[in-house]
């Protein structure tokens, strides 16, 4: 009886009632088609429990109507809560987004969104960061200073003051963020990787050139802004919801002038210069040290890296004009302010024309030792003087200019040169097996002194200029060709420009 029974079992699953197939009844399965070659198999001998098309397409639309309800659902909650967000201003990466809808030329826009400097761990830090400004900090987390004030206040403002005050609130805001940037590099990366990779002040350097002047500089600057902000909400006091602040520019001015403008330059400049050199020396450090790369690897909660670091410290000056011109704009003429913030546009703009100066000059340095390195070293040339001039002669001197030019020889055929325009000479090079050397020309020399140079234009040639050594007993004429007539009047008043500099 047990025996049957188990047997029983077997055979009724799921409902099912399974029955032996004899060899006379099926030579292949009924569903797959597949010989049963002998072997014991089943059938099932209940009727079929198939739905009736009725039944099947009723569910087939019970799915699909139950599908795209709970997918409509789930976008409608989705674009509440986006809304939702929208209005608390509780996204993280537009609380600390710069305001600046205006930006210099040379500001890539791909910074903008760099300037989101918070996410949920780096926000966790903000206490330590910022320590004396922490207070200030949450004051300065709305967007604007319209969104900061009581709305009942704000309608009572006229609209180009409500302007100005967003302005000041911005400059404030942005500064904080600049110091904050300052502070990452400053406490995080250049203490972090002294304490935990024993790097070396000069190597630190390096990474972050003049960081702690910088931070000087702008923690005062931002000192003197909150002060002023302070003394107008005491001026303030009786108004209820808000206060103005009325006067901005003398602290602009300030900042920006007499030995604070000096500051700038110099540490900027250098700052500025070495912006390349530092990003090219973190991805060398980052390939070549395994202390370093585990530092950094780390820090996954920190979205603003060293890269990111460096190029908004660089790009920081260059916001300053347009903030500064966009509060001269909302500004009356006449108002206390409108003349100071007149000369602190002019003031800005003369701190970075020397800022990208020694930028210039230090870009110029470094293509010259690069010229020096990639020159043959038995290269020498014997300038009309009798004077030797060797590959050394280069770093000896200041590079004002260089670019392909062409010069012709005594058949008429063209030589491909490069040439370079120094403090006093001119030399032109010619590349042999990745190398250069001093170019070959008629048996003439290729370096040419500056002193007593005439330089004319080609009747025939616009693009064409001649190049006349005078002062001596057998004067010689060269003709050099540049790529159009443009380049040539360039090189025409850059030669002229360097002679009259001697």
């Amino acid at each position: 009886k047990d025996k049957e029974g188990k047997e029983k079992d077997k055979r009724t699953v799921n409902g099912h009632l399974f029955t032996p197939v004899s060899s006379v009844q099926a030579t292949q399965c009924s569903q797959c088609n597949k010989a049963l070659n002998a072997k014991e198999a089943f059938h099932c001998t209940r009727k079929s429990t198939s739905l009736t098309p009725f039944l099947s397409f009723f569910l087939f639309l019970s799915f699909f109507l139950s599908f795209f309800l709970s997918f409509f659902l789930s976008f409608f909650l989705s674009v509440m809560l986006l809304v939702k967000n929208a209005d608390h201003g509780s996204c993280c990466c537009l609380r600390y987004l710069s305001q600046s809808t205006d930006s210099l030329n040379r500001t890539n826009q791909v910074t903008e969104s760099m300037e989101s400097l918070t996410d949920e761990g780096t926000e966790m830090m903000d206490g330590q960061l910022m320590g004396e400004f922490e207070a200030e900090v949450k004051e300065l987390e709305a967007d604007s200073w319209s969104f900061s004030v009581d709305q009942q206040y704000l309608q009572q403002l006229d609209r180009e003051l409500v302007k100005r005050q967003d302005v000041i609130y911005e400059l404030m805001q942005t500064e904080m963020h600049h110091i904050r940037t300052l502070r990452i590099m400053s406490e995080v990366y250049s203490k972090g990787l002294q304490k935990e990779v024993q790097l070396e002040a000069q190597t630190l350097e390096r990474l972050f050139p003049v960081l702690d002047e910088l931070l000087e500089i702008h923690t005062q600057h931002l000192l003197r802004l909150l002060e002023r902000k302070r003394e107008s909400q005491l001026e303030g006091g009786g108004l209820e919801g808000g206060f103005i602040i009325n006067r901005i520019g003398d602290i602009l001015v300030s900042q920006f002038s007499g030995s604070n403008a000096e500051s700038m330059k110099r540490v900027y400049g250098r700052f500025c210069s070495r912006h390349n050199e530092a990003v090219h020396f973190y991805k060398e450090l980052l390939t070549k040290e395994k202390r370093f790369k585990a530092f950094i690897k780390v820090r996954p909660s920190l979205q603003l890296g060293i890269p990111e670091c460096i190029l908004l410290v660089t790009q920081r000056i260059t916001k300053y004009p347009v903030l500064f011109q966009r509060l001269l704009q909302h500004t009356k003429v006449g108002e206390d302010d409108y003349d100071d913030l007149t000369d602190a546009v002019r003031l800005v703009k003369e701190v970075i024309a020397a800022v990208d100066g020694k930028v210039n000059e230090h870009e110029k340095k470094r293509r010259l030792k690069e010229f020096h390195s990639r020159m043959d070293s038995k290269s020498i040339m014997m300038m009309k003087s009798g004077q030797m001039f060797a590959r050394e002669d280069l770093l000896r001197r200041r590079l004002f200019h260089d670019g392909a030019l062409q010069l012709k020889n005594s058949q008429g055929r063209l030589k491909d040169v490069h040439a370079l325009l120094l403090s006093d000479v001119l030399v032109f090079l010619q590349e042999k097996d990745q190398k250069y050397v001093f170019a070959l020309l008629d048996q003439r020399s290729t370096v040419i002194s500056l002193q007593k140079l005439i330089v004319r234009e080609v009747a025939n040639e616009e693009r064409g200029l001649f190049l006349i050594t005078a002062g001596i007993e057998k004067p010689e004429m060269m003709e050099v060709l540049a790529s159009s007539k443009e380049e040539r009047n360039t090189w025409m008043q850059l030669i002229q420009g360097a002679m009259q500099s001697m």
